[in-house]
């Protein structure tokens, strides 16, 4: 798998599904997570000694780019091993309140925006 792998799930519930990357496809127990900035997380791979090779979720906009030969980091550093065994369902279950949260909050700022307006 390549270093950084976006996620194209999304079902609301913790069945089983196929999860699809640029590396292909594979299938994962659960559900995609959803990052603090309310996006899908993207599977990536640690490079560290201690853990080389092992996949953890996280936030797609963690580095974006590169300011004066600096890395700019935007993100909300949302950080989750992947569970290959992913049948905790108190992940499944904060997964989904986070996706209801974060769709409330998206209309709660347009219909503001509408009374504003």
């Amino acid at each position: 798998m390549s270093r950084s792998e976006g996620c194209s799930c999304s079902s609301w519930g913790s069945h089983k599904q196929s999860v699809s990357s640029t590396g292909g496809s594979y299938r994962v127990l659960g559900e995609c997570p959803l990052c603090f900035c309310g996006e899908n997380a993207v599977l990536r791979v640690a490079k560290t000694v201690r853990n080389a090779g092992k996949q953890f979720w996280g936030c797609p906009k963690y580095k974006v780019g590169r300011s004066g030969g600096n890395e700019v980091f935007k993100g909300c550093n949302y950080f989750k091993w992947l569970n290959k065994d992913n049948r905790d369902e108190k992940d499944a279950t904060i997964g989904r309140q986070r996706r209801k949260i974060y769709t409330l909050e998206k209309a709660i700022a347009i219909s503001d925006r509408w009374f504003v307006s």
